[in-house]
Order: structure tokens, then sequence, then C-alpha cells
């Protein structure tokens, strides 16, 4: 083991936590799994996000606990990009890759190695990362992302059986739950050594985006049939259903002013039609629209400061899924149920498009 550590590359692991008591024991689990990585050359950066709930002092008291680990605690939440920005800062400089792990994901203990190998026998790859698994029903969660010209995002094999994924396939974007980055890739396409997100962004969009800029300067980004973890999907978010249709839509609009689909004003039709239908049964009225006006208003403020620093996004350089007008049109503005064989048939024809 110990002259395997000498040639395996370094990875720095980016571990979030933030008022997780609710389930401790997941992220206990996850620590624990962790511990037991089936890796010889890696270290553990985990980072409380100002928790007040207790949860801090029973991870503080696990990290502590583990060799080649640390934990950072900050005052306030700074969200999902800003907690993994002080982790990845902190990482050990040597490291070749750094791996995003959620705090409710309990990664296999073969995962790691898997990755790192895939990366190594692959230099066109800026990430990767294998089936993420359903933590209670154990069909996949998802296999990687892909993007549309509408800009929503769908969970490749998602509630399918783990055998259905057979070969490797291109993705848009790696789930930020467990995917793996090469270091290098991340400083060209962040233009900087010491984040890898946007800390405007806080959460979602942000792996979304990540992907799309890696594409955008030569890098690839592929997922791999083997099971890498299971993951119990929006814990952090289950109470706070306003604030993550806050953070969704903000994230579109972002991410359809900064990048160049042929079909923007669909795309925000799309983005309209989403809040109409109301997924996450948000009473309609003052709170639904006041959501809605900051979204918009924050996500092109962002957008102004992306596009100041001329951060412009090609979509076409990324593998996403495409449309011709006559299925553009109904798919953004008719209710997902009645357009289902259209987004199914869009999805399964890029997965066999980018499948190598």
């Amino acid at each position: 083991m110990r002259e395997e550590s000498m040639v395996a590359p370094k990875v720095s692991i980016l571990w979030v936590n933030y008022n997780s008591s609710a389930f401790i024991d997941l992220v206990l689990e996850s620590l624990q799994r962790i511990r037991e990585l089936d890796y010889p050359n890696y270290e553990l950066i985990a980072v409380d996000n100002g928790s007040i709930d207790g949860s801090y002092e029973f991870v503080r008291k696990f990290v502590e606990g583990m060799r080649n680990a640390k934990i950072i605690r900050l005052k306030k939440n700074a969200g999902f990009t800003g907690g993994n920005n002080v982790a990845y800062k902190a990482r050990d400089f040597r490291s070749k890759y750094v791996a995003l792990l959620n705090n409710d994901v309990v990664p296999h203990p073969e995962s790691l190695k898997k990755m790192v190998e895939i990366m190594e026998g692959n230099m066109q790859l800026g990430g990767c990362q294998g089936i993420v698994l359903d933590y209670n029903s154990n069909v996949i969660d998802n296999a990687g992302w892909l993007i549309c010209e509408l800009l929503g995002v769908y969970a490749v094999f998602n509630g399918k059986d783990p055998t259905v994924f057979k070969k490797p396939l291109y993705i848009t974007y790696a789930d930020g739950s467990y995917s793996i980055y090469r270091v290098d890739a991340l400083k060209k396409a962040m233009h900087c050594a010491y984040k890898i997100f946007d800390d405007q962004m806080f959460a979602y969009y942000d792996d979304n985006i990540l992907g799309l800029e890696l594409w955008n300067i030569g890098y690839k980004i592929a997922s791999y049939p083997f099971i890498a973890s299971r993951h119990r999907r929006s814990t952090s978010f289950k109470k706070t259903k306003t604030l993550q249709l806050y953070l969704i839509l903000r994230g579109r609009i972002v991410t359809n002013s900064i990048s160049n689909s042929k079909f923007k004003l669909l795309a925000k039709a799309s983005l309209l039609k989403g809040v109409l239908f109301n997924p996450f049964n948000i009473p309609k009225g003052k709170q639904l629209q006041s959501t809605l006006i900051k979204a918009y208003i924050d996500g092109k403020w962002i957008s102004k400061i992306k596009k100041s620093y001329g951060e412009m996004i090609d979509l076409y350089k990324a593998p996403i899924i495409t449309f011709n007008i006559f299925k553009a049109i109904p798919a953004a503005i008719i209710p997902r149920r009645y357009v289902t064989s259209i987004i199914k048939d869009a999805l399964e024809s890029a997965i066999a498009k980018f499948t190598f």
C-alpha cells in the first residue's frame, strides 16, 4: 500500500456540511465510507457552512479521527459553491485531481480508484463520474446529465436499473454529488487556481456551467458504467422549497444569458412554463411572484458580471440534446406530461449519439 501511494496521483476530496442533524446518520455513513475508500493517496477537506443545529460537532469529532483529513468551519452559509471553493483553496497543492462529494452521498470503496484510473488513461477528460444510485431504491439516480437547447437538464438513465448502462458516454456535465476533475483543467476553465465555482451561484446550475466551461476550453466529460455511490437527493433543501426554486430559476436565467442557444426566446418560455406549473407547490400569489422577480433580477445581475469578464458559453461545443423547431416549440410551451414522447425520444437519441 505504501509503495502504491508513491505513484498514485493525489486526490483532494471536497465535502461540505450544513445543518445536517436531520440526516446525521447518513452524513456519518458518508464519512465512514470515505475512510474506507480503496485508494492510497487522498485527503479529505471537510467544510462546515456555519451549522447551528449541532451537526458540526458530530462531523468535527469524526473528521478529527481520520488520517489525512481536516475540517474548516465557516461563520455563515456560503452555499455549495462557496463551501467547495473554500475546500478547493485549502487543498494540497500537489493534488492532481479533486473530487466533489456531497454529505448525503455514500461512495463505493472502489469508486475513487476507478475514476482516477479513467482520468489517467485519457488526458482529454476534464472530469468524469460513475453511476450514482438512489439511496433507497438502488435504481439509477443519474449517470451524468445532459442539457437541452431549451436549457432544461436531464439525468441520464434516471429511474433505470443499473444494468441498462453498458458503455461509457459523453455528458454535458458530471453530477456535483460525486465526480472527479483534473486540477489543470479547472485552472484553465476558471482562469485561476483558488476556486472551482463562481461564489455568486450559491447552489444549482454550478456544476452545469462548470461542465460547459470545460467543454468550451477543449476538455471532455464522460460517464462510465460502474456503480460509484448512493445518493439521497435534495436533503439540504427539503424545508426550503422557495429557495430551491429561486436558485434553479436564477441559474437557468444566467445560463440562457451567457450561452448561444438558437432557441433563446423559447428557453425563456420554457422557464416561464416551469414557474406557472409550479413543481414545488409554492402557494401562488406574492411569495411566488417575489421569487420569480428576485430570480430574474439577480440572474441578470450575475449574467452582466460574467459578460463583463468575457464569460460566454458555446453550447454547441458540448454534447447536448437538440430539437428541430417543430419539436422545440411544443417542448417549450406545453406541460411536460403532454410532450413526454418528444423529450424521451430526444434524450434517447442524444444518449445513443454520445455513447462511445
